[in-house]
């Protein structure tokens, strides 16, 4: 093998591990983004059981303008 088919080769190798982190990078935004909508979800499930809680047993809300 001469010294530019290794040098091809190992180009071709690197685009591939480029492209290969890229979509990893890309799948880990994604499930990072999902996990953060089902916290911000559950947060606003949470706070809207926390109201109805406190309607049911009688409490109110005082508002002030």
């Amino acid at each position: 093998m001469n010294i530019e088919a290794i040098t091809q080769k190992a180009q071709t190798i690197a685009v591939h591990k480029e492209i290969e982190s890229a979509s990893l990078m890309e799948a880990k935004e994604l499930e990072d983004a999902g996990r953060i909508k089902q916290i911000d979800e559950t947060q606003e499930f949470n706070a809207l059981m926390d109201a109805e809680v406190m309607i049911n047993q009688g409490g109110f809300f005082d508002l002030y303008v």
